[in-house]
C-alpha cells in the first residue's frame, strides 16, 4: 500500500493525472517514475513520498479510475429515462468503460497499455469485485423489481450474463480490435437484444430498476475506494 495515500492532496492528484496520461499513451512498461514526475511538475523524490514504487503508484491510479468509473455509471443511469432497464445498463456500462482508457485497457487485457498487469488486476479481489455485477443475488433483485422476467431460472440468467461479460473481455483474441464495430454500437445493440429477451411483458419497472442498480453501484463504490494511508 502507499506510504501516504493522501487522496485529498493536490500533488497526489497531479501525479495520478500525469501517470494516467502517460500510461494510456505509452504503456505501463515504457513509462518511468521520472517521466511521471516531469509531467506532474514534481521531483522524483516527491513521488516516493507517496508511493514506494511505480507498481504501487499504478495500484492507487487503478483504484482512482475505478471510483471515477462507478461515479460515471451512477450519473449516466440516474439521468437516463431508460437507465432502469437492461438496455440502459449495458449501454452505459460499455460507454463508461471505453471512456476511461485505463479501465478499458484492463478490461480488454490490452498488453500494449498495461502489460502483464492486466490479468493480475482483473483477478485482484479488491478490484474484480466490480466485475460481479450480475451475481445471482443481483439477478434475483432485478427479477423482483420487474427488470428481468421472473419466469426464467435466475441461475441460468446469471450464467448467460457472465458468459457475455467474459466474452466482451476476450473477444479481441478472435476478432482484432481494428476489425471490431464501434463499441458504442455494440453496447446499444447488446442492450436491445437483452431487453427483448429478458424484459417482462409490458416492459420493465424503470424506477424500481434504477433503485436496484443504484444500490448495487453504491456497494461497488465501496469496493474500489482507495485504501486509507497506513498509520
Amino acid at each position: 500500500m502507499a506510504a501516504d495515500d493522501g487522496t485529498d492532496h493536490p500533488r497526489v492528484e497531479r501525479i495520478l493525472d500525469a501517470a494516467a496520461r502517460l500510461i494510456s499513451h505509452y504503456g505501463y512498461d515504457k513509462t518511468t517514475v521520472s517521466d511521471i514526475a516531469e509531467a506532474a511538475g514534481v521531483s522524483k523524490g516527491a513521488i516516493y513520498l507517496h508511493y514506494k514504487s511505480k507498481e504501487e503508484l499504478f495500484e492507487a491510479l487503478i483504484f482512482r479510475e475505478g471510483e471515477k468509473l462507478v461515479a460515471d455509471l451512477l450519473e449516466r443511469i440516474e439521468h437516463d429515462p431508460q437507465g432502469g432497464t437492461l438496455f440502459g445498463l449495458y449501454q452505459h456500462a460499455i460507454l463508461a468503460s471505453i471512456s476511461n482508457p485505463l479501465i478499458h485497457a484492463l478490461m480488454t487485457q490490452d498488453s500494449r497499455v498495461v502489460g502483464d498487469l492486466a490479468r493480475r488486476w482483473r483477478d485482484d479481489p479488491r478490484f474484480s469485485g466490480t466485475d460481479r455485477f450480475f451475481r445471482l443475488e443481483m439477478v434475483q433483485q432485478l427479477q423482483a423489481a420487474r427488470v428481468i422476467r421472473n419466469d426464467l431460472d435466475a441461475r441460468v440468467v446469471t450464467y448467460i450474463l457472465t458468459m457475455i461479460r467474459y466474452g466482451f473481455l476476450t473477444v479481441n483474441e478472435v476478432i482484432p480490435m481494428q476489425e471490431a464495430p464501434p463499441l458504442e454500437e455494440v453496447g446499444r445493440t447488446l442492450g436491445l437484444m437483452l431487453e427483448t429477451a429478458l424484459a417482462p411483458t409490458g416492459g420493465a419497472d424503470l424506477e424500481a430498476g434504477k433503485r436496484v442498480l443504484t444500490a448495487v453501484l453504491e456497494r461497488m463504490k465501496l469496493l474500489v475506494q482507495r485504501p486509507p494511508a497506513p498509520q
